[in-house]
């Protein structure tokens, strides 16, 4: 008795090779998304930091008697208490050395454990 090949073993062996060729690519696929998520969260931080550094140097070449101060904000950048902040915005003000120098500020933007996020350096001529 002769046994006959139905084709069902060729059909299994390409729906396998189907199958693992499509958990690669899924894989591939939601590595990229990952990656351009955290990416993409990356940006926002950075973006957000450097508006409220330039924000604040603007502030502080407006004002005559600027000091030196420390903001903090929550995760979504909003303004609150030190206990409850995941980022602050720290302004140092350096007085000159010797008359006719500038006056200098540095700001800082930050994570709440010091990890730097944008950093911007501003002098100002004094009156």
């Amino acid at each position: 008795m002769k046994i006959r090949n139905n084709g069902s073993r060729i059909f299994m062996t390409e729906l396998m090779f189907s199958i693992f060729f499509f958990i690669i690519i899924s894989a591939i696929c939601l590595q990229c998304f990952a990656g351009s998520y955290a990416k993409s969260k990356s940006a926002k931080e950075i973006t957000r930091a450097v508006n409220l550094a330039t924000n604040e140097a603007e502030e502080y070449l407006l004002t005559d008697e600027y000091q030196s101060n420390t903001y903090y904000y929550d995760k979504d950048w909003k303004s609150v208490s030190d206990d409850k902040a995941a980022y602050k915005l720290t302004t140092l003000v350096i007085e000159p050395e010797k008359k006719g120098q500038c006056q200098t500020m540095h700001v800082v933007v930050s994570t709440i454990s010091d990890e730097e996020i944008y950093s911007l350096e501003v002098e100002k001529a004094l009156k």
